[in-house]
């Protein structure tokens, strides 16, 4: 058995001010830090709350790093909505050699940062190992919207999870601020190669229940690849491959009764990319903002 100490870790929390489910998710965080802690390893959280205006997350943010004496938690509350201007703050004030990055409004399965720093130290050359997203679909009133939402997450498509991932340190200092696909702008940068998606460390969402909110957030993922695409151009640097789509699989997994879904999937996506392109042409910037049917209607944390 090795000696050696083991590597500290951020848990590091992007949220804006009106998100409504940060409580949830730091107390999932907690547990799942907790195994870390109990097998000798330094956890210290770092919560960014951004956004102009006071809401709910920065309060409970408060109360997480007055009520939870075990961890050294840091509040950094920023003024500007930009997740990754709220990334490059936890990654400036990270001293450790390992830092989590997760949402504010996901509930993280107990295991999932023990097993994602294991599969990190079992892969010297993978620089950041992503939570496999697991959508809530066992709510009410989930529908055929978020039901099409979720049908991506069945497979692996090698990209950053957004969701939850543990990265080294080391990796990245700095991303550009203003970015829409901050997950993917990672995934381009680093390349597929030094990305892993840990299939038993899970962490789960709510996906957009109703049609204008799933448009919504389609948009910003397609603006943001277009973002992503000129930025790389305009720097002189080789286009990478965002992600990388295994059509056999895909075809595989997917039910006759899936069909219905996937019309709707694809509709959704192809509008949206559409507008993003239009968008782009008339110099128009995709803003973003919490998606309120995607925010669980019960406040429990996965115990499995």
């Amino acid at each position: 058995m090795s000696s050696e100490v083991p590597a500290a870790l951020t848990v590091g929390v992007l949220c804006r001010a009106d998100e409504p489910a940060l409580e949830r998710t730091l107390r999932s965080l907690a547990v799942a830090a907790a195994k870390l802690a109990d097998a000798g390893r330094e956890v210290r959280f770092v919560v960014c709350v951004n956004g102009p205006s006071r809401g709910p997350a920065l309060d409970a943010a408060r109360a997480f790093a007055a009520q939870e004496p075990r961890w050294q938690t840091s509040v950094v509350v920023d003024g500007r909505a930009d997740k990754a201007r709220a990334w490059n703050l936890v990654r400036q004030s990270c001293t450790t050699p390992l830092i989590a990055f997760s949402d504010a409004d996901v509930e993280v399965a107990p295991d999932a940062l023990v097993r994602l720093v294991a599969a990190l130290e079992a892969e010297p050359e993978v620089q950041i190992a992503s939570a496999r997203q697991v959508a809530r679909l066992d709510g009410p009133g989930v529908g055929a919207v978020a039901r099409a939402a979720a049908l991506p997450y069945r497979f692996d498509f090698q990209v950053v999870g957004g969701r939850l991932y543990v990265m080294r340190t080391a990796a990245i200092e700095r991303m550009p601020e203003g970015l829409l696909l901050e997950d993917g702008w990672l995934s381009a940068t680093l390349g597929n190669e030094k990305l892993r998606t840990v299939a038993d460390a899970e962490v789960y969402f709510h996906p957009a229940g109703t049609l204008p909110d799933y448009f919504r957030e389609r948009l910003r993922t397609e603006a943001g690849k277009i973002q992503i695409r000129e930025q790389r151009r305009n720097a002189g640097i080789p286009q990478r491959p965002i992600a990388r789509y295994p059509w056999r699989r895909l075809a595989d997994g997917l039910r006759v009764t899936d069909a219905p879904l996937v019309v709707l999937n694809l509709a959704v996506r192809l509008s949206a990319r559409a507008v993003a392109e239009l968008a782009a042409r008339r110099g128009r910037r995709i803003a973003w903002a919490p998606i309120a049917s995607s925010k669980a209607p019960r406040p429990e944390v996965p115990t499995s």
